[in-house]
């Protein structure tokens, strides 16, 4: 009897296609049809033949060998015909033709050692009571899949006749437009959901790849199918360091991976650490080696970062040995506390330096321009190595090589692979699923403010918008350090994502409320020469807190904007009216400031050259029967402020001044932080309008 376990894995684990919890294998292929089994498998057995001479003596089969191989003598069709007469069924057409070219097969990979014949296959029976364990799980929000595979156990073919623990499952209840049968392949042992295969041909041919990646490191492992499959991984290594659509080589290294051919792996991780968060990195763990101290390691810290605690370092230490522990504990720790710097020989590690700097005040659009302009000039550490993956791992341009900027990276030939075949402005041709970079809602990763051209002062995303809060204050002519200092920040913090500041808020808060303002900074345009500070969901707005403008402004020119928008649900009897407050002061005087709240507005002095006083009015909300909150109409707080109406006023506001914010860096990069203090002061002496007070703390104050 076939051995099982009964443990029942997380479906969170699951992979393609199919029954949710089922680890799914559909990879296409044409590598066996209807037609052609008889050829497979007897390439496949010679191929295994071929391997028997340099074999462990003690794990040789004998018996195989003898046999010929791995196959067995084919049924006939009367053959066919009485077992599925005593089946009961009409076997799949897949099955079918496999038991006529062999009667059976042995070691089909993954633990399994003899695949029945006609003469040992059966009903499984689910003598272990596996269907009642998997319809427990169901509910009634499971899908019909879910049912599906609750209810394989025991209406299933048992094809594994000998096996370590694995069952090898042909479900008549899982068919395709085909006639096909699904495969499940369940490993007690493993404590996971089943893999699932569309056909039994599916099953063979994975099984025929795994085969290939568990004799791949044998030197004398060569055959049609290997040098077929090496010489495709190194056209495919070369063409994509030309430039040459990244899309067919990454099919290419991920076809050679499946057969485990030696560095197919390695060149497709590297596309898939351009594209996606990074996963694995097969590289040798040799810190000697730059191209994994410099490139890999720090991208797989990065991933471990990301999914552990600081205490639960021990595995990424141990793996890099007791004599380079110290070296990754270092690094770890810089990731950690994202003052890793990625760097790079000759003149693309120069433009990744510039590019850093760029992001780090806001312009992301600049930094990645910079690094697609320089991106010809790469130069590689070895010849496995494809691309810049290092980049990801920076804490400042790894927001800015976005997955779609990486496919136009991967697009672009580097490493003296010929001419930069880039698009306009030395940007790169893009790969699959590329926008229009730069046409409205087609920038990287379908934010519509990170392509080229100007940002605006107005929110771009509805989402980040609707029910939101923020304010923001920009100075002509003094650098985001200053302007920061000017807000009452004794330091910069290290450059946070907008999820970093939701933490660093809620450390501001004491027993009687907020402590401090916590906003980033960096430059807003015109040139650079306007610096900015911005605040996501700052304190609550009401008369006597108002923007910085009057005190930053000393020796220049400011604007301030605080956009504020009530719960869109309010608690009974509350009332948020939505405000938008915007400010302009010159030399420490205020010379301009509209506050539009709750569908009415207030405006005093004359606004700036260009803008029209009349957008920031009671146009900025809507009016209408009650509705939404957040579409301009009434709510329980009165008229909300409506989206286009604040973006099309805000935006004017911006190209009169020559400014705009860069809202790519602030809702996917990074951006230093400051502590200021309060955005609260006292009315200003014989005016209306009230005025915020930083005070300049020492320290121990």
């Amino acid at each position: 009897m076939i051995a099982r376990g009964t443990r029942i894995g997380d479906p969170s684990g699951a992979v393609g296609a199919g029954p949710a919890g089922c680890r799914c294998r559909v990879r296409g292929s044409d590598l066996v049809s209807i037609d052609n089994w008889q050829t497979f498998l007897d390439r496949w057995s010679e191929q295994w033949v071929a391997v028997q001479d340099g074999a462990d003596p003690e794990e040789i089969d004998e018996e195989a060998l003898e046999a010929g191989g791995l196959g067995f003598p084919p049924l006939d069709e009367a053959g066919t015909a009485a077992l599925e007469e005593r089946l009961g069924t009409v076997l799949p057409p897949s099955y079918r033709a496999f038991l006529q070219a062999s009667d059976g097969w042995r070691y089909a990979g993954g633990g399994v050692y003899l695949l029945a014949g006609s003469a040992g296959v059966w009903w499984h029976g689910d003598p272990m009571g596996m269907k009642l364990l998997y319809e427990r799980q169901l509910d009634e929000r499971s899908r019909p899949s879910e049912v599906l595979m609750a209810g394989m156990w025991d209406r299933a073919l048992q094809l594994a006749l000998d096996s370590d623990m694995t069952d090898v499952l042909l479900d008549p209840g899982d068919v395709g437009e085909d006639g096909e049968w699904a495969v499940y392949v369940y490993k007690g042992w493993s404590g996971e959901y089943p893999e699932r295969y569309d056909s039994f041909t599916r099953y063979m041919e994975e099984a025929y790849r795994d085969f290939h990646g568990d004799h791949s490191h044998l030197p004398g492992f060569d055959n049609e199918e290997t040098r077929r499959l090496d010489a495709l991984v190194e056209r495919a290594r070369t063409a994509c360091l030309a430039g040459e659509d990244p899309a067919a080589q990454f099919a290419a290294f991920d076809e050679a991976r499946a057969y485990g051919r030696p560095g197919a792996a390695l060149l497709h991780s590297q596309v898939e650490a351009m594209t996606r968060p990074a996963g694995h990195i097969p590289a040798e763990r040799d810190l000697d080696d730059p191209f994994y101290a410099r490139e890999a390691m720090p991208l797989i810290a990065a991933g471990h970062c990301r999914s552990h605690r600081a205490g639960d370092d021990d595995f990424f230490l141990r793996v890099h040995g007791e004599e380079n522990r110290e070296k990754a504990a270092d690094l770890l720790e810089a990731v950690r506390k994202r003052t890793f710097r990625y760097d790079a020989p000759g003149p693309f590690g120069q433009a990744v330096a510039s590019a850093r700097e760029q992001a780090r005040w806001g312009d992301t659009d600049g930094a990645w321009r910079t690094i697609a302009a320089a991106v010809p000039d790469w130069e590689p550490y070895g010849s496995l190595h494809l691309a810049p993956i290092g980049l990801r791992a920076d804490p400042l341009l790894g927001p800015v090589v976005t997955a779609e900027r990486g496919w136009r990276l991967l697009a672009t030939p580097r490493a003296g692979h010929g001419a930069p075949g880039g698009g306009a402005d030395g940007v790169p041709g893009g790969g699959p699923g590329d926008g229009a970079h730069g046409a409205p809602g087609g920038g990287p990763d379908g934010v519509s403010s990170a392509g080229d051209g100007p940002w605006g002062l107005g929110r771009p995303s509805e989402a980040q918008l609707a029910g939101h809060s923020y304010r923001f204050v920009a100075v002509q002519g003094i650098a985001p350090g200053e302007l920061a200092e000017r807000l009452g920040a004794r330091e910069l913090l290290a450059p946070s994502t907008a999820h970093e500041m939701w933490e660093l808020r809620h450390e501001g808060y004491t027993a009687t409320g907020r402590k401090h303002a916590v906003f980033r900074v960096g430059r807003c345009g015109g040139g650079g020469d306007w610096s900015f500070a911005f605040e996501q969901d700052p304190e609550p707005w009401r008369p006597g807190r108002v923007a910085a403008d009057v005190q930053v402004s000393a020796g220049t020119r400011a604007v301030a904007v605080w956009s504020e928008r009530g719960p869109l649900v309010p608690g009974p009897g509350e009332a948020f009216p939505d405000v938008l407050r915007f400010s302009c002061a010159q030399d420490g005087r205020r010379t301009f400031v509209s506050t539009a709240r709750g569908g009415a507005a207030e405006t005093a002095g004359t606004p700036p050259e260009g803008i029209d006083a009349a957008l920031f009015g009671p146009a900025l909300f809507g009016s209408g029967p009650a509705g939404r909150p957040g579409d301009g109409r009434a709510g329980e707080g009165g008229p909300r402020l409506l989206r286009e109406a604040e973006v099309r006023a805000l935006d004017a506001a911006g190209a009169a001044l020559g400014i705009s914010l860069p809202w790519f860096a602030l809702e996917h990069g990074r951006l230093h932080v400051g502590l200021g203090s309060s955005w609260f002061g006292p009315p200003e002496p014989g005016g209306p309008y009230p005025s915020s007070a930083f005070v300049r703390q020492r320290p121990g104050h």
